[in-house]
């Protein structure tokens, strides 16, 4: 998508969730609008238990394969069978917030969801989005999950 000069960059940070999808849908049409390529980034780590949090034993290699397919989950439905030109993705392994604000290092723009959950609550962003706007090395911008019909 970039049109020579200065390459741009856009950063879509998804988790399959229906407020990520919508991300990757703004940052899709933020790219196609600012000739920008697009990098789309689902974090995986392996849980950390506690004393109040039992860890269930998990694989790591199927966790990184359940992201691999909640990533190509993600993109089928935004952009079908074939990415666009311009348009990468990758997962990387760490903590949520700490990947997408060293991914945003190099973008213009840095894009996530936020799983709102009405009311009060809904109007607070989520633990991950809340570290990303006060770490981003660029502009965040936090989309809303779409309304729900019915």
């Amino acid at each position: 998508m970039s049109t020579g000069g200065e390459a741009r960059r856009i950063v879509a940070g998804i988790d399959g969730s229906a407020g990520s999808v919508e991300a990757l849908r703004w940052a899709a049409r933020e790219a196609e609008l600012r000739g920008a390529d697009l990098l789309v980034v689902l974090a995986w780590q392996v849980p950390v238990g506690s004393p109040y949090v039992p860890t269930v034993p998990l694989d790591a290699q199927t966790l990184e394969d359940s992201a691999k397919q909640t990533l190509e989950h993600a993109l089928s439905e935004v952009f079908g069978a074939k990415l666009p030109d311009g348009v990468s993705a990758e997962i990387r392994q760490g903590p949520a917030s700490a990947v997408l604000i060293e991914a945003g290092k190099e973008a213009d723009l840095l894009i996530v969801g936020s799983r709102g959950h009405g009311g009060l609550v809904g109007a607070l962003l989520g633990s991950v989005s809340t570290a990303i706007v006060h770490h981003a090395h660029c502009p965040v911008l936090v989309v809303r999950e779409p309304p729900r019909e019915g």
